[in-house]
């Protein structure tokens, strides 16, 4: 794979975050922060962190042995920093949805950041002579509303949704349990149908950092294809956990026993869906390793 230099980005380029590991002292530090917060709606240092990891344990893609902990998603673009509100300021930064919202930020700070070991870079296949000019122009739409808060309660919906993605996952056996293999695939279906179809008209309430990325490129006119149910051996949760309710119990199995064929384009997708899906390629990265 090749190591990249900032200078070889191009607009749209999306950045694959892969994490350091695991840190219990960092962990203790976030809970520390939370603790001594005297603000409630601050109080997320520690609730942020855990994603970062959570989201990966539950989507941990078809690498096995290779595996990388994927976390975070943002973009590449040119953008006014000054978002429309002073002299045009034009600079290519990454562009990101974090705690504080949308925000922009530039390499070398980033790679230099705890948290992150490598960026993976991500190109479209399917560019054509305006796709740069469009992503940058629906990534500052994104970037010029500064009241879009960072949506905690996507990012940990994401944890569970990717979850329900593999065919051997264990949430999707628990459904398998209640309603059979076709039965669990088309609630997987309802599930992700529904939460798109909200997304399209609800996107402002849906910013979390893989998302951000997925509606700019929707919005640019070049929305990803992702893969919808996979396979992995590899997730794995406790034996003793058990869905104990009836809520499944409504639905009933078509004569046919046959699935929609739904072709997905989604909003709501986690980091390591924008990396596997078919629709972009592998460029090279970005080293943080310290």
């Amino acid at each position: 794979m090749k190591k990249l230099a900032e200078s070889d980005l191009q607009s749209g380029d999306i950045l694959i975050f892969e994490n350091q590991d695991f840190n219990l002292i960092k962990l203790l530090d976030e809970l520390r922060q939370d603790f001594d917060e005297a603000d409630l709606a601050k109080k997320t240092h520690a609730a942020f962190y855990l994603l970062l990891y959570l989201i990966p344990w539950f989507d941990p893609g078809s690498e096995g042995g290779n595996y990388r902990n994927i976390y975070h998603g943002a973009i590449w673009a040119d953008v006014d920093l000054s978002r429309g509100r002073g002299e045009l300021n034009l600079a290519s930064k990454i562009v990101q949805a974090g705690r504080k919202g949308i925000v922009t930020a530039d390499i070398p700070s980033t790679l230099k950041e705890d948290t992150v070991k490598n960026v993976y870079v991500y190109r479209s296949r399917f560019a054509d002579n305006v796709f740069q000019e469009k992503v940058n122009a629906a990534t500052q739409q994104f970037l010029n509303d500064t009241n879009i808060p960072y949506a905690y309660e996507t990012a940990w919906m994401l944890a569970v949704i990717c979850s329900l993605r593999y065919s051997d996952g264990q949430l999707h056996k628990i459904l398998v349990e209640k309603l059979g293999e076709e039965g669990a695939d088309l609630m997987v279906i309802f599930i992700r149908q529904l939460i798109n179809k909200y997304a399209k008209t609800h996107q402002k309430h849906m910013v979390a950092c893989s998302t951000l990325v997925a509606m700019i490129y929707e919005n640019a006119g070049y929305a990803l294809h992702v893969d919808a149910l996979k396979q992995n051996p590899n997730i794995e949760m406790p034996a003793d956990f058990q869905l104990k309710t009836d809520l499944f119990s409504f639905y009933k199995r078509s004569k046919t026993n046959e699935l929609p064929k739904i072709e997905v384009t989604e909003t709501v997708i986690t980091p390591r869906q924008l990396a596997e899906s078919p629709d972009v390629t592998l460029v090279g990265y970005l080293s943080g390793v310290k």
